[in-house]
C-alpha cells in the first residue's frame, strides 16, 4: 500500500501528464510512452483540502480495515462539528467565563 499526501500527489501527478521535452533526463524513456490522460487532469482538480490518495494492489476492504484501525481522534477545533452528541448541563462550569 502506498499513500501520498495532496501537495506531493499534484506535483506528481502534473510532472506525469506533461509532455516531455527534450532536456528532462528522461525524455528518451518517457517520449516512448508518453499520453496526455485527461482523467489525470480531472483528478488533480479535486485534491483540495484534507485528502490523501491510496494506491494498492490488494483487496480494497483489506485496506478499508488496515486504515480503520489507524483512525484516531483528534482534539476538537473551533467551528468543527461534534461527532456525537455534546451535552453540557446547566450550572456551575468552575471555569472562569474568560
Amino acid at each position: 500500500m502506498i499513500m501520498g499526501k495532496n501537495t506531493l500527489m499534484k506535483a506528481s501527478l502534473t510532472e506525469i501528464n506533461t509532455k516531455p521535452v527534450e532536456t528532462d533526463e528522461d525524455f528518451e524513456e518517457r517520449s516512448k510512452t508518453w499520453v496526455f490522460s485527461p482523467f489525470l487532469e480531472k483528478i488533480i482538480s479535486l485534491l483540495r483540502g484534507n485528502v490523501s490518495l491510496v494506491f494498492s494492489n490488494g483487496d480494497l476492504s483489506e485496506v478499508k480495515a488496515i486504515l480503520d484501525l489507524e483512525v484516531r481522534e483528534s482534539p476538537a477545533k473551533s467551528g468543527m462539528i461534534a461527532p456525537k452528541d455534546v451535552f453540557v448541563p446547566a450550572g456551575s462550569t468552575g471555569l472562569d467565563p474568560k
